[in-house]
């Protein structure tokens, strides 16, 4: 991404969790690790990511359905911190952490359509944009009069 938000690269790493035994899990996980630290090397940029806890939806997984339990069950977002941030350590890359919020809302309302992206990539694009400190404003045509003086996160609250 460029310093103004705007995409500069666009690559996404597909991580294959279904069928395979932890350790294949963890080896593929790592993987996509080293390369998002080497592109971050050859960019000379920072990697960003959100700064997520699934604790609570863990104790929650029987009230949700059958394949999300299992993509939460199996990915394990401990693994892969732990080895971005060693990784971004070791080779001296900034590891950048932001708050997770309403990135996926944020991501399909305004970017989805007008770059052709999936709702896992925009929400990408808003988490590096908001590790760049620019913040995203809600469409006019979602505003309402009565939000004007409120903090732009009050209005993707309401979407």
């Amino acid at each position: 991404m460029k310093w103004d938000g705007n995409i500069e690269y666009l690559e996404e790493i597909p991580y294959k969790w279904k069928n395979q035994t932890t350790g294949q899990r963890q080896a593929s996980m790592r993987n996509i690790v080293c390369q998002v630290v080497k592109l971050a090397e050859f960019f000379e940029c920072a990697i960003a990511i959100e700064s997520l806890d699934f604790t609570k939806k863990k104790s929650k997984m029987s009230e949700e359905g059958k394949v999300y339990n299992e993509m939460l069950s199996n990915f394990s977002t401990g693994m892969f911190r732990e080895a971005i941030l060693s990784r971004c350590r070791r080779f001296g890359v900034e590891l950048i952490k932001v708050n997770p919020a309403f990135t996926s809302v944020i991501g399909m309302i305004n970017y989805m359509a007008k770059y052709g992206l999936n709702s896992g990539t925009a929400a990408a694009l808003v988490i590096g944009r908001r590790a760049l400190k620019l913040s995203e404003k809600i469409p006019q045509c979602l505003l309402r009069p009565e939000d004007v003086n409120k903090h732009d996160w009050s209005h993707w609250r309401r979407v």
